[in-house]
């Protein structure tokens, strides 16, 4: 294996070991045997929990010169993973399918995405089982051909409105999932399931595990940092101050996999009425630099440093720049830990199962769904970049790349994927014998 420069087996093992020690310092004994308890499911899982790793073996790989420039530089998401994308509400009130997790965004070379996701979905086919490795190639085929499909048929003028993946442009199996998550989900059963009363009593309701009653010192930092949230909204929120009335605040646990043990709260807002089915429910949580960008060079750092405010910010940014239809709720707030990224959680919030993909049609049909949303969200996102003062287009730039080579670019991007799919294995092996807790079953 070539990650990293070269380490034989052992010296590997215990560099991940060291870097999962590290990484994970500052979690609570509690948040931390949690967290490697869910790690500990599968490769998979344990791949989506350790981006850090990822970013440490990649950034900088000579390979992507092959067909990156100075050009191909676009807003990622960061942490592409098959479960990095899912359903949820516009502003406008539509069931939309695409990224849904920003926390890592930044700016660097499209391939970074396109990479790890592919990686992903070699080690979900592992685990799934009964994919022969040419089912497994074909996956990954039918990801890079869809994604230089949607880049060569976005080289003109871009129109968002018409890239949007709702449930009329959905099909097979996801228009499936659309159609099961608006039969399932409403912003009444949201309310029923995270609170209770009615009127003004409306709060929070206990669920253990799941949420916990906010101290009084940090409701009063948060009810501090509302107003100052309001002046962070996009120009086009005209929501008044009676809206944003808040009626309770809580602290959300056990969300997510990487990020599990970061600072999160719900705050439960008035909304448009004075009924409780109009409430809202704005998760608030506290943002860091990406994994990535330490691994990035000096110049990119500086320009980070220079280009926003603080980290939650890049995250407003990023989302602004990644999601076809902004949250108009999106903000951010400072608190006295660090900077909180605040948006409207959704609804319709659910991630489509990778579970179910079982059979290599239906795997295929998702891959190719997968890489439109990537590659037209990449497509989208350089609207506001410039390259010596000029704007341009990744979508032309990638084509030009690409066209005449493309399978040495998928023959690239599958070497990548099964490569290192064999190593995240290989690493998942190392964590389970030094670092498994050895009661994760009572886990919830």
């Amino acid at each position: 294996m070539r990650y990293p420069g070269g380490l034989m087996r052992h010296d590997r093992a215990s560099r991940v070991v060291n870097a999962l020690t590290a990484w994970n310092e500052h979690l609570t004994a509690d948040d931390l045997h949690q967290k490697y308890c869910r790690m500990a499911e599968s490769p998979f899982v344990f791949y989506r929990g350790t981006n850090h790793l990822f970013w440490a073996d990649f950034a900088g790989d000579w390979r992507m010169n092959r067909f990156g420039s100075y050009r191909t530089r676009t807003w990622l998401q960061g942490d592409a993973h098959a479960e990095n994308m899912g359903a949820f509400t516009s502003h406008a009130g539509d069931l939309i399918y695409g990224l849904n997790d920003f926390d890592e965004s930044l700016l660097a070379d499209y391939q970074y995405d396109l990479w790890r996701f592919a990686i992903s979905l070699v080690l979900v086919a592992r685990r799934n089982g009964g994919f022969s490795g040419k089912a497994k190639a074909n996956i990954i085929n039918a990801l890079c051909d869809a994604y230089l499909d949607t880049m060569a048929s976005l080289t003109g003028k871009i129109k968002p409105s018409n890239i949007i993946l709702t449930t009329k442009k959905s099909s097979g199996v996801l228009r499936r999932f659309m159609k099961e998550t608006e039969k399932g989900s409403s912003r009444k059963k949201m309310l029923k399931k995270w609170t209770t009363g009615s009127k003004d009593d409306q709060l929070f309701a206990p669920r253990p595990g799941k949420l916990d009653a906010a101290s009084s010192w940090e409701r009063g930092d948060i009810l501090a940092a509302m107003p100052d949230y309001f002046e962070t909204l996009p120009k086009k929120t005209k929501a008044s101050q009676k809206f944003f009335k808040v009626l309770d605040i809580a602290r959300r646990l056990s969300a997510g996999t990487g990020s599990l043990g970061t600072p999160r709260y719900y705050v439960l807002i008035r909304g448009e009425g004075s009924s409780w089915k109009d409430d809202r429910i704005l998760d608030v949580k506290r943002q860091t630099r990406p994994s990535g960008l330490e691994r990035l060079s000096a110049e990119e750092q500086i320009d980070y440093a220079r280009d926003y405010q603080n980290d939650a910010h890049r995250h407003a940014v990023a989302y602004d720049a990644l999601g076809k239809q902004p949250d108009h709720l999106m903000g951010w707030m400072r608190l006295h830990d660090g900077y909180y990224s605040v948006r409207e959680r959704s609804p319709f919030k659910e991630t489509f199962s990778t579970e179910s993909l079982t059979t290599e049609d239906t795997f295929v049909e998702m891959a190719e769904t997968w890489a439109r949303v990537l590659a037209s969200d990449h497509a989208c996102a350089v609207r506001d970049l410039r390259v010596d003062g000029k704007s341009y287009s990744l979508a032309r730039e990638v084509d030009r790349l690409t066209r005449d080579r493309r399978p040495e670019f998928l023959a690239l991007v599958r070497d990548a994927a099964f490569e290192y799919a064999t190593q995240v294995e290989a690493d998942y092996a190392a964590f389970l014998a030094a670092m498994q807790p050895n009661d994760c079953e009572s886990q919830d």
